[in-house]
């Protein structure tokens, strides 16, 4: 009875590592070979190989100190508990990143609906700048943002931090009286010269 029980251990601390494992390789493979590979996507790979990784190191420990049973136990738990968060997990991130295309949709729409109004996105930009007091370096923000652009493109554009195009974005929507990216599209608008007709 003693082996079986031994067996019937050392099965589930295979079985608890090994689906974390398929489960880590799949979301790798879905991350970095995909056509368009979504952020949600690296995130939820990375917390895979991680909970794969903590369930290994996890049963060998326990092996060690409390024996095949414990180890079982906790391999069991923990795959359990791995799939039930790296489902949560991935529902979140999926829908913050949902938000955020939906976001940025609306804003390009909002911009292409104002670029009729002035072929020149640079001059409305300039405008609006003129008219809100930015400074030549929250205008090429404000211009960047108008296009569309994220925040780690515009860091990436300008050769800023990240945290430095966050200041200046803050500073922006401070200074134009907004909170976000529609607020923005619509101030822009507002500083159009009067006899423009939309």
């Amino acid at each position: 009875m003693g082996e079986f029980t031994a067996l019937a251990a050392t099965a589930a601390v295979l079985v608890g590592a090994a689906l974390p494992f398929a489960a880590a390789c799949a979301s790798v493979v879905r991350a970095c070979y995909f056509d368009a590979p979504a952020r949600s996507d690296a995130l939820l790979a990375l917390y895979r190989l991680s909970a794969f990784a903590a369930i290994v190191i996890g049963c060998c420990a326990l092996s060690e100190l409390r024996g095949d049973a414990a180890a079982a136990l906790f391999a069991v738990a923990s795959c359990a508990g791995s799939f039930a968060a790296g489902a949560a997990l991935g529902r979140s991130w999926r829908a913050a990143e949902a938000a955020e295309a939906r976001s940025v949709a609306e804003l390009r729409g909002l911009v292409e609906r104002y670029r009729e109004r002035d072929a020149s996105p640079e001059a409305r930009c300039a405008r609006a700048a003129r008219a809100h007091g930015l400074t030549r370096r929250e205008e090429e923000v404000l211009r960047l943002v108008a296009q569309g652009r994220t925040q780690p493109e515009i860091a990436r554009e300008l050769c800023l931090s990240r945290d430095t195009v966050k200041t200046h974005v803050r500073n922006l929507y401070r200074k134009m009286g907004v909170s976000g990216k529609a607020e923005l599209a619509e101030a822009m608008a507002a500083a159009e010269p009067a006899g423009r007709v939309g």
